[in-house]
């Protein structure tokens, strides 16, 4: 086995890391989190290698002829559905996206969000952090955001029927709350 990986280490093509990894899954039996350990990478990197050999021969030429680079190969191999795919990979070609650009299309697709707005400010969000903690003593906030959802998160250290009260509140106001 362990030839196999030193194999791998020494592999300069990214399609035959891909089959390694095939390989590896599907006749050795490794799940993708013990070849990640063995190889010394992430787990989602074992897994874009994984996506890599589904892609369409018109892609992988595409690559192999510079007209996309490797994120853009990783960030394409997340589409599943091959019609939608090679839409995808096209528009890359006619508008000489960048891997940014080409993040942002993906993302539309796979979520149906379009890229727009800022995240908070640092400062404003540790702002809003301190005034709720301040505000409601025993909890405390936290404010996580992506380019396609924000999450709050907020812990609340009481009795059941304080909590329950306070989250109640809470609700009701973002309910009667406008945008």
């Amino acid at each position: 086995m362990e030839e196999i990986f030193e194999k791998f280490k020494k592999e300069e093509d990214i399609f035959n890391k891909a089959r390694i990894v095939k390989f590896l899954i599907k006749e050795k039996g490794l799940q993708v989190k013990q070849i990640a350990q063995n190889l010394n990478v992430s787990s989602s990197y074992i897994c874009h290698l994984e996506r890599l050999l589904n892609l369409p021969e018109i892609i992988i030429d595409g690559y192999y002829s510079k007209m996309i680079n490797i994120s853009q190969l990783f960030l394409l191999s997340r589409i599943s559905d091959q019609e939608k795919l090679i839409n995808i990979y096209e528009k890359i070609l006619s508008d000489n996206l960048t891997f940014q650009q080409t993040e942002e299309l993906i993302r539309e697709e796979l979520y149906k969000i379009k890229n727009k707005g800022q995240y908070l400010d640092i400062n404003e969000k540790n702002n809003l952090i301190n005034k709720f903690n301040n505000k409601y003593k025993n909890s405390n906030l936290k404010i996580i955001q992506s380019k396609v959802k924000g999450k709050i998160n907020i812990e609340i250290k009481d009795n059941l029927e304080k909590t329950s009260k306070l989250i109640k509140k809470l609700i009701n106001a973002m309910i009667e709350a406008k945008d």
